[in-house]
């Protein structure tokens, strides 16, 4: 019984260690393939860059073209901005902010 257990262990052990050095290998291949580099001046900006331009494209709304309900929601998330962030806007403020510009561009 020793004679066969022996071996065994011997194969476990070795083919465990394959198998491990397999998965690294596969693990670090299928990291690079995921890897994105960009290139200088790709259409690629970071979301502070995204913010910054978002913040100075809404400070360029004309209030007085816009209904009085929609200044003050303006003014009031303008000033949400400023005080505490970009990042404290939701995703329908900045909907919101954004339709305000948008609409207003052609002017």
């Amino acid at each position: 019984m020793l004679t066969y257990v022996l071996p065994a262990i011997a194969v476990m052990t070795i083919g465990g260690m394959a198998l491990r050095m397999w998965y690294r290998s596969w693990r670090r291949r299928r990291i690079a393939a995921r890897r994105r580099v960009e290139a200088p001046n790709s259409h690629y900006s970071s979301k502070g860059v995204r913010n910054q331009e978002d913040r100075e494209r809404w400070g360029d709304i004309r209030l007085p073209t816009l209904h009085p309900l929609n200044q003050e929601e303006v003014v009031r998330l303008l000033e949400t901005v400023d005080v505490e962030g970009v990042n404290a806007l939701s995703g329908k403020d900045r909907l919101f902010l954004d339709n305000m510009t948008i609409a207003r561009m052609s002017y």
